[in-house]
């Protein structure tokens, strides 16, 4: 079984998750019925929108549930729940391949401070595989995840105000 790799800048991402009382992504994919699941932790550096997690689950039976929550300021939460159609899900999927997301490596140009940072993480099984990107500054096969990410999973990205 592949386990996260405890990075310095993955701590504080995993830290959003774990006070939204999120569990955690390996976790989440051995819940009967769950087939595999994506996750997109973003922590906005500057405070100037909530932390937030979007989980996308896959059940054994195709049908995809994205559940978005924020961490607001005052140590509430906010969560969204949308149901995803299963034909995007499965582009979203098949691009995410295409551009070897389970071998890429965390982005070489993520700052120690200053910059947005997004945890991606995909699992299925017992197989996990997370990416930290800096999305504003990202090249190359992160950008793109990035931009795919932003394109073809709105909902999961949208900032709210704190």
């Amino acid at each position: 079984m592949s386990t996260p790799l405890l990075r310095p800048q993955s701590a504080p991402l995993r830290f959003i998750a774990a006070r939204l009382q999120l569990s955690d992504l390996t976790q989440v994919v051995r819940q009967p019925g769950v087939g595999e699941a994506l996750r997109v932790t973003i922590q906005y550096h500057d405070g100037r929108h909530p932390n937030q997690v979007a989980t996308i689950t896959k059940s054994q039976t195709g049908k995809v549930k994205l559940n978005v929550s924020y961490r607001r300021a005052n140590d509430t939460s906010l969560v969204w729940n949308y149901d995803i159609e299963l034909a995007r899900y499965q582009t979203i999927g098949a691009a995410l391949r295409r551009l070897n997301f389970d071998k890429l490596d965390d982005s070489p140009d993520v700052p120690w401070y200053g910059a947005d940072l997004w945890l991606v993480e995909r699992a299925a099984g017992s197989f996990h595989h997370d990416v930290i990107i800096a999305a504003e500054i990202s090249t190359g096969n992160h950008r793109e995840v990035t931009a795919l990410i932003r394109e073809g999973l709105k909902e999961a990205v949208r900032a709210i105000n704190p």
